[in-house]
């Protein structure tokens, strides 16, 4: 077996797989050299930032295994991987506790000024009255999906105190019930909320599915967070809605493009992002190493049966 890595992989994984053949590292290999390259490997793992296009499948002649050290699907052509015989793995489950935690990170440093405050007393102004937000005892919360992340969200904002609806219209109301979550249509969801937060994956129909209208549906003042996918989102609506005050803060760990190179949100104050982190811990990352490699490897002994 021979494998090649081309982003960030924990070590135990990598040294499960060593165990079972050849591993190359090649991380941040260009996708030229990648191109070149791929037709003498059997395994590639990737993260988000390696397309795994038609292209680069049909330059991949040996090719029995794409492994995805994450959840998201959506730069991997899995239909034309399947055609030709290759099999695609992720770990759906591997961030599931970092994700919600860092969601819940980012709506107090929006709802409470975190950064703001920060950012100014490192800059030696110490103001105690100018950085007044707002707490999440007695709010609404309103999630947009409420599957292994999501339902993970919902548990940590009710030990805040916090009353918790949801639109998915995939979940089992019976379910949704025993975790004491609402359920109600997207209309009502975005009217009835204080804060927003985005967990659906991305398809060609959750793109932009929150644009210029379901922002103006918001309530004056409310949230918004997003730690599913950048283009649910409609950045330039979301960046008018800011700059009217309509929205009161936006933090964001996932963009439409990624990296996004400059983009007039960072102009505000009453936006935050972080560089797609939310499965940044190291406990994560070595379930997700582990767990793919497993996969992997065990993928690769069936074929030899």
């Amino acid at each position: 077996m021979k494998c090649l890595i081309t982003e960030k992989f924990h070590e135990s994984g990598i040294e499960l797989l060593k165990e079972k053949g050849t591993v190359d590292i090649r991380y941040n290999i260009c996708r030229e050299n990648l191109l070149e390259c791929i037709g003498e490997y059997d395994v590639l793992i990737v993260r988000s930032d390696t397309p795994v296009d038609k292209k680069l499948i049909d330059c991949a002649k040996q090719l029995k295994v794409v492994g995805m050290a994450g959840i998201g699907l959506n730069h991997i052509d899995t239909e034309y991987a399947k055609e030709k015989g290759i099999a695609v793995f992720n770990v759906p489950d591997g961030s599931n506790d970092s994700v919600a935690e860092l969601t819940i990170g980012l709506l107090l440093c929006i709802s409470r000024k975190v950064y703001n405050a920060i950012d100014a007393v490192k800059k030696n102004h110490w103001d105690k009255t100018g950085f007044t937000g707002n707490q999440l005892k007695g709010k609404t919360i309103g999630l947009v999906a409420i599957g292994k992340i999501g339902s993970r969200v919902a548990k940590l904002c009710q030990a805040f105190g916090m009353k918790v609806m949801a639109y998915d219209p995939f979940i089992d109301p019976n379910l949704a019930a025993e975790m004491d979550v609402e359920l109600v249509s997207l209309e009502d969801l975005l009217m009835k909320s204080d804060i927003i937060s985005m967990h659906a994956p991305l398809t060609p129909q959750t793109y932009h599915m929150i644009g210029k209208n379901e922002l103006g549906m918001m309530k004056e003042g409310a949230y918004i967070i997003n730690l599913g996918r950048g283009g649910l989102i409609d950045e330039d609506a979301l960046y008018d809605a800011l700059v009217s005050g309509k929205i009161k803060g936006a933090a964001v760990d996932v963009m439409e493009k990624e990296p996004p190179g400059p983009s007039k949100l960072f102009e505000l104050d009453n936006f935050i992002a972080t560089p797609h982190i939310g499965a940044g811990t190291v406990e994560a990352q070595q379930y997700i190493a582990q767990s793919l490699a497993n996969k992997v490897i065990n993928y690769m002994k069936s074929l030899e049966a």
